[in-house]
């Protein structure tokens, strides 16, 4: 369970589904946008780097039709609804699933795991995050 606020450098381990947007729209209203979906299991693929100097530590997922599927779902309700993604270039086929290293663990090459639900993360003051709204995944 994440605390109030944190630090992004707290993060726990975690899969970006759209990475970060702009939008006027509240936290509560960005969650009824995302798609319902089931839990979906994952697996670690390829270590690789990530970022403009390739030095963020993450782990590319392995291929996932549902996951793909709730991320095309999740920036296509978004987008439709006014929300800009900040860089287009990771967005639907641009998309490479993947868990970055955190301080508090990281996904290994052929791990699984299985995502349970969906947060909307917001910035706080101080440079700080919270955790604005969450969305279980049910079967």
């Amino acid at each position: 369970m994440f605390p109030a606020t944190f630090p992004a450098s707290d993060w726990q381990l975690h899969v970006t589904i759209v990475p970060p947007f702009e939008t006027e729209l509240d936290a509560d209203a960005v969650a009824a946008l995302l798609p319902r979906a089931a839990p979906i299991p994952i697996d670690g693929g390829a270590r690789e780097r990530f970022g403009a100097h390739r030095t963020v530590p993450v782990t590319v997922l392995r291929p996932s039709a549902p996951l793909l599927a709730l991320h095309t779902a999740a920036v296509g309700a978004l987008e439709a609804s006014g929300v800009t993604v900040r860089d287009a270039r990771h967005v639907r086929e641009g998309y490479r699933a993947h868990a970055t290293d955190q301080r508090t663990g990281r996904l290994h090459p052929g791990e699984h795991a299985v995502l349970t639900e969906l947060s909307v993360v917001a910035r706080a003051p101080g440079g700080l995050r919270r955790v604005a709204a969450r969305v279980p995944l049910h079967p």
